[in-house]
């Protein structure tokens, strides 16, 4: 199942959207054809920089992994018709030194968040190699299960943009998660920053219920 909605924090702009996508996997297989591919337009404007080639058309996956140790063939072939800018994982299993020692060709680990006691759980963003970008550290409001959050931020057409990995256990403190994120979103904005957020936040849209309003 995949699911999109829109999140707007309080004190922020009318016209300032966020996306949220969520996404669910079998833990025998990667579903690629449920991959979610977010686009981001961006007026064309002359830049200077080696993000030209994204100040048209930002790319972003998104994949519920559950586990990636093992898949890492399985996640190029994914990648290899949309080519992204970036992908984000959530349950990604894995400690901080395993994670950075795995390989994924052409991309760089961007940003990770990993257990201290890893048996689930964890996300991380990559980004191209050509890409400059910032790494946000958001370890300090990370809680596990309640709230799994990383970030980074990119500089296109002089507006930035901060791209949030996060997941949530469906065990998680849906109350906690919803007032960290809102904060976390109040102190990086600006009228200059644009968010895009991937995650798995563990919330049934299908059925009728608080968390989803």
């Amino acid at each position: 199942m995949a699911t999109v909605t829109i999140y707007r924090p309080k004190n922020l702009p009318s016209n300032q959207l966020l996306i949220n996508s969520t996404e669910q996997v079998h833990k025998s297989q990667l579903e690629t054809n449920l991959n979610i591919n977010k686009i981001f337009p961006i007026p064309r404007q002359d830049v200077t920089n080696k993000n030209d080639d994204i100040n048209n058309l930002l790319k972003i996956y998104h994949q519920n992994i559950r586990g990636l140790k093992g898949k890492t063939n399985e996640i190029k072939l994914s990648l290899l018709t949309e080519a992204p800018h970036l992908f984000c994982l959530t349950e990604h299993h894995l400690k901080n030194y395993e994670i950075d020692a795995t390989p994924t060709s052409n991309y760089k680990l961007g940003a990770k968040y990993c257990r201290k006691k890893p048996k689930t759980a964890g996300v991380c963003i990559y980004i191209q190699e050509a890409l400059k970008f910032t790494n946000i550290n958001s370890q300090k409001h990370c809680k596990e299960q309640d709230i799994e959050i990383t970030a980074v931020q990119l500089k296109l057409n002089k507006k930035n943009v901060i791209i949030i990995c996060l997941y949530r256990a469906p065990s998680g403190d849906f109350d906690y998660f919803l007032n960290k994120l809102d904060y976390i979103l109040n102190y990086l904005h600006n009228y200059k920053t644009e968010f895009i957020i991937c995650g798995d936040i563990n919330i049934n849209y299908l059925g009728t219920n608080k968390k989803k309003n």
